[in-house]
Formats: C-alpha cells, structure tokens, sequence
C-alpha cells in the first residue's frame, strides 16, 4: 500500500463509484470551497495502482498560524478493515502534521441505525456499525457523541424514504393530512418550476427572509453563484409560485359553492322549524363567504400586482450518491397558508424517483421525538412522507500534535465570552 497525494481526477473518478458517495466529498464541493478561500488536499491509498482508500480534506486557518482539517462525510474507506483504516490514519497524521496542522475531523457518511418512522430501532439493525465506531476510537479518535440535537459539524439524525415502487405507490402511504396538503396547494394555485441561475436572487430573497423570521444562518447571493458556478451539476432549484389565474379562479369557485350553500340554508330557515343545528349550519356559513369575499378580493389585487405570477418558496436538492437530498427550504411568511414546502417535496420526490435514485433524503432533523422538543415541527412535517429515521455514526476528531490541547482551552474560553 502507498499513501499518496492525488489528482482531482483521480479523486472524481473514485468517489463518483464509492458506497459512501456524497456531495460533500465531490470535486464539485471542493472547486466551490477553493473559491471560497479554503485550501483543498486530495489523498488516498494505492495498492496495485488502484485506489482503495480516499478523502477530500479542508484545510483551514486557526489560532498562531496553526491549522484545521476537515474531511466533511470522508473518509471513503472500507472502515472495517483495520488494517487500511490505520495505515490511512498513521500517514494522514504524518501529511496533517507536515502541512501544520493540530487536528482532523471526520463525519463519515455511514448509517449507525435505520430506525422506523416514530424513531424505534429496528430488530435486525441493533448491532450496525458498532465495529466502526469501535475501530476509530481504538486508533485515537474520539467520538463526539451519540447526539440527538444539531451540535455537530453536519447533522447525525435524517429522515429518508425509500424509492422502491413507483410514485403513484409510494404516495399512497403518505399520511392523510400530507396528501391534503399537497392536493390542497395545487388547487390554490401554487406551482412548482425548476429554477435557473436567473432565479437565483429570488432564491435568496426567500432563504434571507425564512432566516431572518427564524433566526437560521442563510448565504448571500454571492455564496450562491459561487455554489452554482461549481454546483450546478449536483444542484437543483425548485421554485414554488402562485399562478394569479388559478388562485382567483379557486377562490371564486369556493366563494361561488358557499353562497349557493347559504342561499339554501336560507330556504331552510324560511320553511322549516329552526333549531340549533341549523343556526349553527347558518353561521358557520355566514362566516365562510365573508372569509372567501376577503381571499377574493386578495386573489385580484394580487393578480393586479402580480400578472405573472410570484415566487414564493424555495428548495434547493443536491444529488448525493444514491440518494437526492433536500439541503434547505424556504418561504415567504404572508403565503405561508398556501404550504408550498409540501408542493416542492412532492416535486422533489417523483423527480428523485425519474431520475433512479433509491432514496430521497429529507435530511436533516434530531434524535428527540418528544413533541416538546422546539425543532419537533421539521420532524413532523418530514414524518408525514411514511419514510424511516436515518442515524449516522457521527462526528469524530483525532489530535495530530499537542497544539490540539491549546486549541480545546482557547475555544473553551471564547465560548465562555460568547455567553
């Protein structure tokens, strides 16, 4: 076996065919951090001028002039054979250390459990991937943890849905109020496109002001175009929007049912006994038309403002190995009644299943299913699409010099300050 420096070619090549393919470990991934200032290292081992073992690592900046290594979702290595994974590590440590730095982290992308959809273990996943965890720590790592929550680097809990059968199959399993939803946002008039690199300020528009209203980190359009420059491959805009046509269609078609509904409760009262039930009947209606008279009159001054539609919510997906992952969603707040995250996952997931990948991958959610739990809302939404509770085996670093001490003091204290 050789460790040796290789070419983004090589690495391309290699990591396109791994198990553990993912886009954070992708030449796409590393151009874009490039650009972005960070230094990018491609290694792996030979044996018999076939790679066996690789990893794209970042190098950054830290205290003194010392440095950081980052293999987001690396390695891409058989983690069960000992014997690679500690020759790979031995002579990472001797490159690291060359190039100054105090410490690596990794976050492979490997499953630690498949759980059900309400979060249980199943049966025949109990022992996965023990050995893995095993096999790092007996080298030096040290594993941040089993966390539930979004501690980490990269997120530990996922939900995914298996692309087994045919989408008309697969969304009959969808809960009753998610396949609502959906039907409900089509007949409102919400719409869901494919964007482009024109598109792209709007999607930042609706990302700066999902952030702002939920106290999310968001990117600048900068950040995006750089992301799309060297992305565009793996990415996919879906823009939801509201067509004015079929929104003041929709509303004057509700307005239009009430009032004939209302004209024969009317009737009713004019010739029948009047009791509760049917003074409840006639309020219940009453308070419809004047609902849908306001959504009317919305519906047209939108349609005078926006003759060609609006774009309302975004979900930037990336292809990921052998699944198409949902990254990051957003909407804007005065059309949140018109749910158009539920539109753009629908999308999402016939396109995932056209185009053959096994899994969609709602990514990112928590380890804790308690419905006090603040982020339980992002579970429950995701739950609805009957899939399975993905848990990685996380987050690992491994010291490369004694610096790694100073650096955990240092950071304790300005964690302190921050507080």
């Amino acid at each position: 076996m050789e460790f040796k420096v290789i070419t983004k070619e090589e690495f391309k090549k290699f990591s396109e065919h791994h198990e553990q393919e993912s886009f954070l470990q992708t030449t796409e991934l590393g151009d874009l951090k490039e650009e972005l200032g960070n230094i990018v290292h491609y290694v792996g081992v030979v044996n018999n001028k076939k790679i066996i073992a690789a990893t794209l690592l970042l190098e950054e900046k830290s205290y003194f002039g010392k440095k950081t290594f980052y293999a987001p979702r690396g390695f891409l290595i058989d983690y069960n054979n000992l014997e690679l994974l500690k020759y790979f590590t031995e002579e990472l440590k001797k490159y690291i250390k060359k190039h100054k730095g105090f410490m690596l982290t990794i976050d492979p992308n490997v499953i630690y459990r498949v759980r059900s959809s309400e979060g249980e273990i199943l049966d025949d996943d109990k022992d996965k991937n023990d050995t893995l965890v095993d096999n790092l720590k007996s080298l030096g790592y040290t594993h941040f943890g089993f966390n539930k929550y979004l501690e980490a680097l990269q997120v530990r809990w996922e939900y995914r849905l298996k692309l087994d059968r045919p989408y008309e199959e697969i969304s009959k399993d969808f809960s009753k109020s998610t396949r609502k939803n959906i039907e409900a946002c089509y007949k409102k008039g919400l719409l869901v496109r494919r964007g482009k690199i024109e598109d792209l300020p709007s999607m930042e528009e609706i990302f700066e002001s999902t952030s702002k209203r939920k106290d999310f980190f968001y990117r600048s359009l900068e950040y995006y175009q750089k992301m799309y420059k060297h992305m565009h491959d793996l990415m996919t805009i879906y823009i939801a929007y509201l067509d004015p046509d079929i929104y003041l269609k929709h509303t004057q078609s509700l307005l239009d049912e009430e009032k004939k509904n209302n004209e024969e409760i009317d009737e009713k009262l004019k010739t029948c006994c009047v009791g509760p039930k049917l003074q409840h009947q006639k309020e219940v209606s009453d308070n419809l038309v004047a609902k849908y008279t306001e959504e009317l009159e919305k519906a047209k001054k939108f349609k005078e403002e926006n003759p060609n539609g609006k774009d309302v919510g975004v979900l930037l997906s990336m292809k990921s190995g052998d699944e198409y992952l949902t990254l990051s969603s957003g909407l804007l707040e005065e059309y949140k009644s018109f749910t158009p995250k539920y539109a753009m996952y629908d999308y999402h997931i016939k396109d995932a299943y056209e185009m053959g990948f096994k899994y969609v991958d709602f990514y990112g959610i928590t380890g804790d299913f308690d419905k006090s739990n603040k982020y339980y809302g992002i579970y429950e939404f995701k739950k609805g699409f009957n899939g399975n509770v993905v848990e990685l085996v996380g987050q690992f670093s491994l010291k490369i010099s004694g610096f790694y001490n100073v650096y955990k003091f240092l950071k304790k204290i300005k964690n302190k300050i921050k507080k």
